[in-house]
């Protein structure tokens, strides 16, 4: 029989028994290791198959015996390929539970002259993969399936939705993400990924809570659950295998210890934690000596006293409604309204104001250079210099004389204003007293970052030794402004009296991106609103839109090409990227 006229429909039946989960307890106390066994399963023939496909079924869990069966409405999904190099010949199909273990349906083959049996398609594949989709798995949208060209033989699976549940259950169910990719009288299906089952206790009761579980370089696994009468949250999540302490998880704001562990496939971990107000919370309004948050804590409150509030290196740190109004004038008080010590993450939550202590220094002090400050959450930050009267420093970032390192914002509602930059360098002399700046990343969020004098909006500061390094904009929606009419500095880039910037890259995630300069003759694209030694578009097929020759045709051009709507409105002198 024969679908489309292009490949061959093949009849299959796989039976497939369920296995056990068996329990085992950790080193620590309060993180209980679950192991869930590979379930493999006998796949004979029962029909005339001349093809077989890979098969994924989900089984339920049962939290009381620890055991997996299946559900009626799961599905195995397989697929695979034929030939010893390309061009290969596929094949792809999803099949039916018809009993508990017995599943049957069609596997679509892109050779319609294929005359063998399943077993042999299956055994002869230069690969077969089979994988389970549970019952309800198209709700949940974790696992999808996609079909190139529309082609019904040339299916893949996709694992990029977000593997949040409220309960251990359907994490195990719906996550574990249990494959097999080879056959051997059948398919052996195991678990990809771990299970994390939290217990957190010490919330505010009967509350709606959001929960973020961040790790650099991979996507925020996120949900909101209900906190219960006595203020503890439960849910579940998928996660690979790796080193749990390089996660930050937050919950309803609080910051939660994670242990230090390697995670791995097909176990489920049972961690249990306090989020007991007070237990890591810094209230601003009783500090009266300098104070350095460590990783874990949450700043909250205002700040009644000049003192100077850090943040430790390599710390993650919670602002929770905080107001530090630094006196903004020239005191003893030398230093930001928060000082980076090193490598930072500081997640937000609520409102927050932050201000420096004296004229040249900002109100977020990135690290030294070397470090990076990451700025994330839903919250949101404004973040001012001192004293734009006599404006030594940036908004975020680096303060006079004082270089800092890199700069990425990921999230939150961001407000940076500075009189050499509002995010970036400050200004520097030579002979070691820099204001320089590193790269800056912004991937996410609402910014708008504003220069009140000599610097960029987004960039370097003044002068030579109040440069910066690579400019990437992949995300969010920006706003950059140099407002300054007496001198020429760009709203994203180089600022002022020689201050350059390496390069800039515009990436196509963006929402929009609006430049103003308030300088005299700022009708240059080049020259006033993007200024660097390279500009580069983020996007096939521009590559590199711009080198060391920049005019504002192949800026326009560059721009055009990758697919970018720009609007220049030379009464306000704001041009306006957008996608």
């Amino acid at each position: 029989m024969k679908t489309k006229n292009i490949f061959k429909t093949l009849a299959l039946a796989m039976l497939m028994p369920a296995m056990l989960l068996t329990t085992a307890c950790s080193n620590d106390d309060d993180v209980v290791i679950e192991n869930t066994n590979d379930k493999g399963f006998a796949l004979p023939v029962t029909v005339n198959v001349t093809r077989q496909g890979d098969a994924t079924t989900r089984a339920s869990y049962n939290e009381s015996t620890k055991k997996l069966s299946f559900s009626a409405g799961d599905k195995l999904f397989v697929n695979g390929a034929v030939g010893t190099e390309p061009p290969f010949k596929r094949f792809a199909g999803t099949l039916d539970m018809v009993s508990d273990g017995v599943f049957s349906g069609t596997i679509n083959y892109e050779d319609e002259s294929y005359t063998g049996t399943a077993e042999d398609l299956f055994k002869g594949a230069y690969f077969v993969s089979a994988c389970l989709l549970p019952k309800g798995y198209d709700t949940y949208n974790f696992i999808s399936i996609d079909y190139i060209d529309g082609k019904d033989y040339n299916g893949f699976l996709s694992f990029d939705g977000n593997p949040f549940a409220a309960t251990k259950a359907e994490a195990v169910e719906q996550f574990s993400m249990e494959q097999a990719n080879s056959y051997s009288d059948g398919f052996a299906l195991s678990p990809q990924k771990s299970i994390l089952s939290f217990t957190i206790t010490g919330l505010t009761p009967s509350t709606s809570v959001d929960v973020i579980l961040a790790e650099q370089y991979c996507t925020d696994i996120a949900g909101t659950v209900t906190t219960d009468a006595s203020g503890t949250a439960t849910f579940a999540m998928g996660k690979g295998t790796d080193d749990l302490s390089l996660c930050t998880l937050t919950v309803g704001g609080n910051v939660i210890a994670l242990p230090t562990k390697e995670t791995e496939a097909g176990k489920v971990y049972n961690i249990a934690r306090s989020a007991a107000p007070g237990s890591n919370t810094i209230d601003l309004s009783t500090v009266t000596v300098a104070t350095t948050a460590q990783n874990g804590d949450v700043l909250t409150g205002t700040l009644a006293n000049n003192v100077k509030i850090s943040i430790a290196d390599g710390a993650t740190v919670i602002l929770n409604n905080v107001n530090i109004n630094g006196s903004g004038t020239w005191t003893s008080s030398n230093y930001a309204g928060i000082t980076c010590e090193g490598d930072a993450t500081i997640v937000l939550s609520g409102t927050n104001t932050v201000r420096g202590f004296t004229g040249y220094y900002p109100g977020l002090q990135a690290g030294p250079a070397g470090k990076t400050l990451t700025i994330k959450g839903t919250g949101s930050l404004t973040a001012r210099g001192a004293n734009v009267q006599y404006p030594g420093a940036s908004g975020i970032g680096a303060a006079r004389m004082v270089a800092c390192g890199n700069i990425v914002i990921e999230g939150g509602n961001i407000t940076a204003e500075g009189g050499y930059s509002g995010i970036g360098g400050a200004y520097g002399y030579s002979g070691g007293e820099e204001g320089t700046c590193g790269d800056i990343t912004i991937t996410g969020g609402t910014v708008t970052a504003t220069a009140l004098s000599y610097g960029a909006g987004i960039g370097a500061g003044r002068g030579e030794f109040g440069s910066c390094g690579n400019i990437t904009i992949s995300g969010g929606t920006v706003t950059a402004i140099a407002t300054a009419k007496n001198t020429v500095a760009a709203a994203i880039g180089a600022g002022s009296e020689s201050s350059t910037c390496t390069s800039v890259t515009i990436g196509t995630g963006i929402t929009s991106l609006t430049m103003t300069n308030g300088h005299k003759s700022a009708t240059g694209i080049v020259s006033n609103f993007i200024n660097a030694t390279a500009v580069n578009a983020n996007t096939t097929p521009i590559t590199t839109m711009l080198s060391t020759s920049v005019t504002d045709a192949t800026v326009t051009a560059g721009m055009t090409a990758a697919g970018f709507t720009t609007d220049y409105n030379s009464t306000t002198k704001t041009w306006t990227v957008s996608k």
